[in-house]
């Protein structure tokens, strides 16, 4: 499965943005996120559906859905549950 264009990312860069500023958090390629040595999160993007995948603890848990132009609830609703899995790595 091919990863989303960084292009395809400018609508959440809000997001993006609180993801960079979690500690030990590495962005060695726009929209790839590293938790210190580890992969951590990167999109996915598959006709007009995209999703993130976020490892938790150990794994890769399931998708989180991210569509185009999310609602500030959805906005929301994702960085929480990144952070979610953010905390299971610290």
């Amino acid at each position: 499965m091919g990863r989303c264009p960084y292009e395809q990312l400018k609508d959440i860069e809000p997001i993006l943005t609180e993801i960079r500023s979690l500690s030990n958090i590495k962005e060695p390629k726009p929209g790839i996120f590293y938790f210190k040595n580890q992969g951590f999160l990167h999109f996915h993007l598959k006709e007009d559906r995209r999703w993130a995948d976020a490892r938790e603890d150990k794994n890769w848990g399931p998708e989180i859905e991210i569509p185009f132009n999310p609602t500030k609830s959805l906005v929301k609703k994702f960085i929480d549950e990144v952070k979610r899995r953010y905390q299971t790595l610290i």
